[in-house]
């Protein structure tokens, strides 16, 4: 390699022929402000149906009825929760709002935790992109994994928290 390409190199920007440090400062601040603006408009639709659906429960769904489902008294909440993420699960930044209706209404922190686990690793957009890669017996491994965990980490937290409230 040349020395001008050894110092694209180094700096990390081999494609584009131009070093991070030759750009101004300003462009610098410029194109994070155009990143930061590029994310937002692209979490920002999930987030509106995470706080669409977080709204809907914490408004229409009465508070009773996500006990008798979901509550501490049930001894299948926790492992429904995990399952019950997967065709609700949008994105993280969707599920939070949907995470804090939850708890509101009095549903164990493990269970919520489950809840965000089982959607987020086994949500349906998710499992047909796995499918492509995988064949259905690891598929079948890595669904029943997740859930699992989601399962364990909402009980330990449940059993955790029980005991200190």
């Amino acid at each position: 390699t040349d020395a001008a390409g050894a110092d694209d190199a180094a700096s990390g920007c081999s494609e584009c022929g131009t070093t991070a440090t030759r750009r101004s400062h300003k462009e610098r601040v410029t194109a994070a402000g155009e990143g930061a603006l590029s994310f937002f408009r692209d979490t920002l639709p999930d987030l509106a149906v995470g706080i669409a659906i977080g709204a809907l429960i914490h408004g229409a769904v009465p508070a009773e009825f996500l006990q008798r489902i979901a509550g501490p008294e049930n001894p299948l909440a926790t492992p429904l929760a995990a399952l019950a993420g997967a065709p609700v699960y949008v994105s993280i930044s969707g599920m939070l709002p949907i995470a804090h209706s939850l708890t509101e209404a009095g549903i164990p922190i493990g269970t919520v935790i489950a809840f965000v686990i089982g959607g987020a690793g086994i949500s349906i957009p998710n499992l047909i992109l796995l499918n492509k890669l995988f064949e259905r017996r690891l598929l079948a491994i890595y669904a029943t994994t997740v859930v699992t965990i989601g399962i364990t980490v909402g009980v330990l937290f449940n059993t955790v928290f029980a005991g200190l409230i």
